[in-house]
């Protein structure tokens, strides 16, 4: 099984790392992320969040990565 690990570096000391069972839950939580860090906790259109997204991570302080790991199929 897939595992998607979300991890998300904006200036602090110490990455951020989640592990979400698809890319569309990690990129939601991604969203939901910038959201707060934002104040826009109200906003919650999918399409004011790509750009939300971006405009956040243009610093080249902070950063993002969303990465799919091959779970171990034991």
């Amino acid at each position: 099984m897939q595992r998607v690990i979300l991890v998300i570096r904006d200036g602090t000391d110490v990455p951020i790392a989640d592990v979400h069972p698809d890319e569309a839950t990690a990129r939601r939580a991604l969203a939901a992320y910038v959201r707060e860090r934002t104040g826009l906790t109200t906003t919650r259109h999918a399409a004011n969040d790509d750009g939300a997204i971006e405009a956040y991570f243009a610093s080249e302080s902070a950063d993002y990565a969303i990465v799919g790991v091959a779970g171990d199929e034991r």
